[in-house]
């Protein structure tokens, strides 16, 4: 019945049964090497088998090359992208990137290529406010200096007309002098305000005592104090220090002492004080002379500036910014303050590290 024949199937065999059952197929004629065509039903499944792997692997092949090319594509079109935005920035368009929205070596070599643009115009900025810089300093230079120029030509021309009037010849001579002077004086504050300005200077900090320091500077003052009638008083501890280059921040104090003389009458006072708090060191220069008219308070650093009410002929208008560079390339403040008729207020204030 069928429960013999599934058992003789599914039963465990031996080595004596399988024998037995190979002779019995191959009196048959079933052998291991037979044609499969001898066998329809077998070699119609061999065929399909065969079929439909090939199917599967043409499919596959086909597959395989159109995400190859889909890919390869994506990548030109990102590549030719990338050539066009890089054709941008070198035309000018200095805010040119390549947009990227895909992750890979690609994505980061466009990184390291907007990155290296960033660079690259952050240096071209920099580059052009360099030649601004320059441009504008010589612009400067150049109008301040067509003043005593022409008046050394002017004055040259006069000294020739009467050269046998010695008086003549005295007058104008000590005007040369001056005028040479205050070219001297314009070069020289100039040079030294644009090599701040450009970062070019390293200072000499130190631990520099206040008193000795202005002390030094009132005294560079005295001979000018005493022909013009005016007094220079220092108040201030004698132990209080500043960090800084003292021959920089000399410079700085001589000018606004130098702008407060300026602006003095006759029997004047210039008081020079400092102190020093829990964090700040302060330096104050006073005076009680004409003061500054309210419209000028606020444009009194900016260089060459010189007011409408200003009755200085001989200022150029650079001492108070370069005090104010000066100051500040120490990481301080400076400002000022002022009532017309009364005296003005010069205060530098430096942080204490």
């Amino acid at each position: 019945d069928t429960a013999d024949v599934s058992a003789v199937f599914t039963s465990v065999k031996t080595e004596q049964e399988l024998s037995a059952g190979q002779e019995f197929l191959e009196k048959l004629g079933y052998k291991e090497d037979m044609d499969t065509k001898l066998l329809p039903q077998a070699d119609e499944f061999v065929f399909k088998y065969r079929l439909i792997l090939l199917l599967f692997m043409v499919g596959s092949a086909f597959l395989l090359l159109g995400a190859f090319f889909w890919y390869f594509s994506r990548q030109q079109q990102e590549i030719e992208q990338a050539i066009s935005a890089v054709q941008s920035f070198l035309g000018g368009n200095t805010s040119e990137r390549i947009e990227s929205d895909y992750e890979g070596g690609l994505a980061k070599l466009f990184s390291s290529v907007n990155t290296m643009a960033t660079s690259l115009n952050t240096h071209i900025e920099a580059q052009k406010q360099t030649k601004n810089f320059l441009k504008d300093s010589i612009a400067d230079i150049s109008h301040q200096l067509k003043t005593p120029l022409t008046a050394l030509k002017m004055y040259n021309e006069i000294m020739q007309e009467e050269s046998e009037n010695p008086d003549t010849i005295k007058k104008f001579t000590l005007k040369t002098d001056d005028a040479l002077e205050r070219m001297e004086v314009l070069i020289q504050n100039q040079l030294k305000i644009t090599r701040l300005d450009a970062g070019t200077i390293t200072f000499d900090y130190k631990e520099t005592n206040l008193q000795g320091l202005l002390q030094n500077i009132t005294y560079s003052f005295e001979t000018r104090a005493q022909r013009e009638q005016k007094t220079i008083l220092l108040y201030g501890e004698k132990n209080v220090s500043l960090f800084c280059d003292a021959d920089w921040m000399t410079e700085a104090v001589s000018n606004l002492v130098k702008n407060a003389l300026d602006h003095t009458d006759k029997n004047g006072k210039i008081e020079i004080s400092w102190e020093e708090t829990p964090a700040v060191t302060k330096i104050t220069i006073r005076d009680n002379g004409k003061g500054i008219h309210p419209e000028d308070i606020f444009h009194i650093f900016k260089r060459f500036y010189r007011s409408r009410f200003s009755q200085d002929k001989q200022g150029i208008g650079l001492g108070l910014s370069l005090a104010k560079s000066i100051v500040e390339a120490h990481n301080g403040m400076i400002t000022a303050e002022s009532t017309l008729g009364r005296g003005s207020v010069f205060k530098l204030s430096f942080l204490k590290a």
